[in-house]
């Protein structure tokens, strides 16, 4: 046997007036009740790029780069052995303005695996999770300046080769680092 109930429920909505709401008002507000709340977010970009420039004696700065990776998205680490053109690399332009006094040090440290991708075919280290690069730079001259550079790799798995250029100034006794129009 089979039972079939049907149940009716109506609301009456109020305003704070006590007076009534039209039914399509009432149909509206209970249909938005009624989206759920957790969906899976896609973030829109597959990755943020966040510079950041920190003085820690005298003439020497710590110039830190964050790359927060969204989307399952990763990259070539600086620290792979071989060569990639899409390795993700800091490039400064030529300068007496200032001078790199490290390794570009990579927190946390990638890891060597193997990628059988015919683009591959062998080691790489890929960098798959939220990562900082820090590098270590002196200022050399007295007087304000701009140097001007940028961050190069290829962001996977959309395949593009990213190029955000960045200005490195000293003005009035202060360094700062600030994206350039990408």
């Amino acid at each position: 046997m089979l039972f079939l109930s049907i149940v009716s429920c109506n609301l009456d909505i109020t305003t704070a007036n006590n007076e009534a709401v039209p039914e399509e008002v009432q149909a509206a507000t209970l249909a938005i009740a009624t989206v759920p709340m957790f969906q899976p977010y896609a973030h829109p970009h597959p990755y943020e790029l966040q510079l950041n420039m920190k003085k820690i004696k005298a003439d020497v700065y710590d110039f830190e780069l964050s790359m927060d990776l969204h989307n399952g998205s990763y990259y070539v680490s600086p620290n792979a052995k071989r060569d990639f053109k899409g390795k993700f690399t800091l490039f400064m332009d030529d300068t007496n303005k200032l001078e790199l006094v490290s390794e570009l040090l990579e927190t946390p440290g990638s890891v060597e695996e193997y990628d059988p991708h015919p683009f591959v075919n062998g080691n790489v280290n890929w960098v798959r999770v939220d990562t900082k690069y820090n590098q270590k730079i002196q200022r050399i001259s007295k007087e304000d300046f701009k140097v001007s550079g940028w961050v190069q790799f290829t962001i996977e798995p959309r395949c593009t080769l990213e190029k955000i250029p960045f200005s490195i100034l000293y003005s009035e006794g202060e360094m700062t680092v600030r994206v350039d129009g990408c």
